[in-house]
């Protein structure tokens, strides 16, 4: 991974290659490692020659994505999340910040900067926003979605410092 890092290449890794890696560590205790849903996103900081860790769950975390991040979180590692602001992406951050990932400009002050220029229609009910109660409400007043390549450069500036 570490060779294909350094070519700028993103890395599929399988549920087989994080286990056979298991006695290795994976990152610091104390180390912040972001964590995306949009491969887009990756593909980016990839070729932005980022060096900072970035995990992309490809969507809805699955079994790679969730064991990753469970070892990470075990392993004291600080993991940091953004997702898409519309309905499903709620969902999958939800379920990623009760497993103790922690959010990453996924607030309503992120959403409200962003909603200006997005024109996605939402797409359904709003689910609760418990890291950021204010979230849910300003989506509800909004009724706008904001994918994640619409703060791309935001994103690639923290991924960057």
């Amino acid at each position: 991974m570490r060779a294909r890092a350094d070519l700028g290449l993103v890395t599929h890794v399988t549920v087989q290659e994080w286990r056979a890696a298991a006695e290795r560590p994976w990152a610091v205790a104390g180390q912040d490692v972001f964590a995306c849903e949009n491969p887009q996103v990756l593909q980016a900081a990839a070729r932005a020659g980022t060096s900072t860790p970035l995990l992309c769950t490809s969507g809805n975390p699955a079994t790679v994505a969730l064991y990753a991040l469970d070892r990470l979180i075990a392993d004291g590692v600080t993991v940091r999340y953004h997702g898409d602001f519309d309905v499903a992406g709620i969902r999958m951050a939800k379920r990623l910040f009760d497993r103790g990932v922690r959010p990453w400009r996924y607030s309503a002050g992120d959403y409200l900067d962003a909603v200006v220029s997005a024109r996605l229609p939402l797409g359904g009910p709003v689910p609760d926003t418990p890291w950021s109660p204010g979230l849910a409400e300003a989506m509800r007043e909004h009724q706008v979605a904001v994918h994640e390549e619409a703060v791309l450069a935001l994103l690639l500036d923290d991924l960057n410092r």
